[in-house]
Parts: C-alpha cells; sequence; structure tokens
C-alpha cells in the first residue's frame, strides 16, 4: 500500500451517483486528519485548494507518476 506524502504529486477525481464529476491534479501541500491541500500552478498564479473528506467513497486519490 502507498502513503500519500507531503510533495506527492496526485489526481483527485470525485464521484457523485456512480459518475465521475471533476478531476483536479497538483502537489499535495498540507496533510491533516480529515483535510489535505494541493497546490496547482497554472500560467504562474498558484492555485491552493482545500479539500474536507466527508465521505471517502465519494473520493479517488492517486498518485500521478
Amino acid at each position: 500500500m502507498n502513503y500519500l506524502k507531503k510533495n506527492d504529486k496526485i489526481v483527485l477525481t470525485f464521484f457523485l451517483e456512480k459518475k465521475k464529476i471533476s478531476v483536479f491534479s497538483g502537489i499535495l501541500i498540507k496533510i491533516k486528519k480529515n483535510t489535505f491541500s494541493i497546490l496547482k500552478i497554472l500560467q504562474n498564479y498558484k492555485i491552493i485548494k482545500i479539500f474536507f473528506i466527508k465521505n471517502p467513497n465519494l473520493i479517488s486519490i492517486k498518485k500521478y507518476l
């Protein structure tokens, strides 16, 4: 089993009613018990998104190689 660590490149997919809704990729910068933060750089802009894991069955997190 692979564990996620700080500065790992990940791909995040959200599911709702067995359909893929959105995909977000970036660098994992902060991990806490129920939340994690992802950094993405687009055209010299830093985008930091904070995700709250309410239902882990609806979120897929994979390492980006």
